[in-house]
């Protein structure tokens, strides 16, 4: 089985100040204090597991989190730019409830998110486009790596989008982002193709 435990980034300045970041890699889309010390937290949870590979989005966000875990994991990092986020085309950098506020239509009432379609509409990526660039990445890593643990450090909306993928699911809100350096588990099968997602977005120690 090839296993792939995905964690998300730690907190940007860009997430509190509710920008929308998307592929955006600029000095707001850096961790703050709190998620240097997220990332940090996540890098001692996993400091007992053993890691054959680390690969990263090499956005700046991703590059931070990474460094913190390769501090305490032996293991070298590698970077692909399709575990990166998902492209928000015109609403990269916009501020999240300024968006809301005038195209509420746009938005999920619950969960606050992009509906599915939305990313697409201003320029964007769709949830398939992402899941095409990430499966692509899955399926070189299962043919040339069946038996790896592979820590991969990503996105939320990219998290998100490969989970539903797991499941083969579509397009829905109904499915959160994870939160800043929280841990999702697939696995997949390397004979048989069969995919699974273990766990989702769990924060505190693994198991």
């Amino acid at each position: 089985m090839t296993t792939f435990d995905w964690v998300r980034h730690g907190q940007t300045q860009a997430n509190v100040d509710q920008i929308m970041q998307g592929q955006l890699d600029s000095a707001v889309t850096h961790l703050t204090v709190n998620g240097l010390q997220q990332a940090e937290r996540l890098a001692q949870w996993l400091s007992n597991s053993h890691y054959d590979q680390l690969v990263s989005s090499p956005l700046h966000r991703t590059r931070q989190t990474t460094a913190a875990l390769t501090a305490t994991l032996d293991v070298l990092p590698q970077f692909d730019d399709r575990l990166m986020e998902a492209d928000y085309g015109q609403w990269t950098g916009a501020n999240f409830q300024g968006l809301r506020a005038q195209q509420p239509a746009d938005f999920d009432a619950l969960t606050g998110e992009a509906l599915p379609d939305t990313l697409a509409a201003v320029g964007g990526e769709t949830y398939l486009d992402v899941q095409r660039r990430v499966g692509q990445w899955l399926a070189e890593e299962v043919v040339d790596h069946p038996n790896d643990h592979i820590l991969v450090v990503s996105h939320g909306l990219t998290i998100k989008a490969t989970a539903l993928l797991m499941l083969a699911a579509p397009a829905t809100t109904a499915l959160p982002e994870p939160g800043n350096t929280s841990l999702t588990r697939m696995v997949i099968d390397p004979v048989t193709g069969q995919r699974y997602l273990r766990s989702y977005a769990v924060s505190g120690q693994f198991r």
